[in-house]
């Protein structure tokens, strides 16, 4: 008799722990994150969509993605800019980004594209801050030194991991005709958030 009631506890226990652990709780919508607009700092602000992995770019994490991941011309454009002076570790250094936001919403939730952005030229030392600037740079080229080596360019670990680039013959098909590399590649993520971003009275925790 016992056995019998042990055995249908310990049924009942297993059964309650399948659906628990089936059901999913939504995860924690994303911290604010500081952005750049037009050279200024605005609040971006991640909403929670419901159960799954999150965003992330190295140690930080985005946002939750939205299911639709294909790029859509009605969604607004979220930047993460490699090298960039925002985010930044030691113990991740290749990862050290910016974010660049293309207009504000103040607090009305928008659909988001991310594009991976990576500085390939050595030469460009600058501190992209607006859309403008980034779009100008990335239509810009150069020709890499015949040295040149991906290792070279600061974000390579972010790349090999982001767009699966571990060598320049990873990058042949961005090249131009004439054998050149843009100065900044932008590559869609195939990642979309839905978010806010409206000026920043305070500025959120690193």
């Amino acid at each position: 008799m016992s056995t019998t009631l042990n055995m249908r506890a310990l049924t009942t226990a297993m059964l309650l722990w399948a659906a628990l652990g089936s059901s999913g709780s939504p995860p924690d919508p994303a911290k604010p994150l500081s952005a750049y607009h037009d050279g200024g700092e605005v609040l971006f602000t991640p909403q929670s969509e419901g159960t799954g992995p999150m965003a992330s770019f190295g140690p930080w994490t985005l946002g939750q993605p939205l299911r639709e991941e294909k790029p859509l011309d009605k969604r607004l454009n979220l930047y993460v800019v490699v090298p960039g002076k925002q985010y930044r570790t030691p113990a991740r250094s290749g990862y050290d980004h910016s974010l660049i936001v293309n207009t504000l919403t103040e607090d009305k939730p928008r659909e988001w594209d991310i594009y991976w952005c990576f500085v390939l030229d050595p030469a460009f030392q600058s501190d992209l801050r607006s859309e403008h600037d980034l779009l100008v740079a990335a239509q810009q080229s150069f020709r890499p030194a015949d040295l040149f080596d991906l290792e070279d360019v600061f974000g390579h670990e972010a790349m090999a991991d982001k767009i699966g680039a571990r060598s320049l013959t990873d990058l042949k098909r961005y090249r131009h005709p004439d054998g050149s590399l843009p100065r900044v590649l932008m590559v869609p993520a195939r990642q979309a958030l839905r978010a806010t971003a409206a000026p920043a009275e305070t500025k959120p925790p690193q």
